[in-house]
């Protein structure tokens, strides 16, 4: 070997130079001109005036036949139905027959409540997620209660 192989070889590194990865290509991004849609107007349309209207009064003809019943019965509209939180809040206890429509807390549908409260003293008035109880001085009881089913039970006690 001679000198000048033995200097390179001694003086060249181990390993080949590391060069840098290249840069990330750059995106230019530009915008695009907007594009601008331009509608046909609509063509002018001339309506010529329409002659006037002469109405002739005529006589109906002879009635053949009795007139039919048109009518439709109509079902009545339920009053507004109060919610059990409404009806804690608006109802006074009186004695008496009482009809209240009431939103029934299951099915969520108005429902007529008809009971009647006895005369007296009122003790205690509560009203539950699902039911209405009155207490009265002397152990008298109505309560109402709105069950599963969608029906209402009215229960009273003496």
């Amino acid at each position: 070997m001679n000198a000048l192989l033995l200097s390179m070889t001694l003086t060249a590194p181990a390993h080949p130079p590391a060069f840098p990865p290249p840069p990330p290509p750059v995106v230019v991004v530009r915008p695009r001109p907007p594009i601008v849609v331009v509608a046909p107007r609509p063509p002018i349309v001339l309506v010529p005036p329409r002659p006037p209207v002469v109405v002739v009064p005529v006589s109906p003809p002879p009635a053949l036949y009795p007139p039919a019943d048109l009518s439709v019965p109509v079902e009545p509209a339920a009053p507004a139905a109060l919610t059990l939180g409404e009806f804690s809040r608006y109802f006074t206890p009186t004695p008496g027959k009482h009809d209240v429509w009431v939103v029934h807390p299951v099915t969520r549908q108005p429902v007529k409540v008809c009971f009647t409260l006895p005369p007296g003293k009122l003790r205690d008035f509560e009203v539950d997620k699902r039911s209405i109880r009155f207490e009265f001085v002397g152990g008298r009881e109505v309560e109402i209660e709105f069950r599963n089913n969608g029906t209402v039970r009215v229960d009273y006690d003496d």
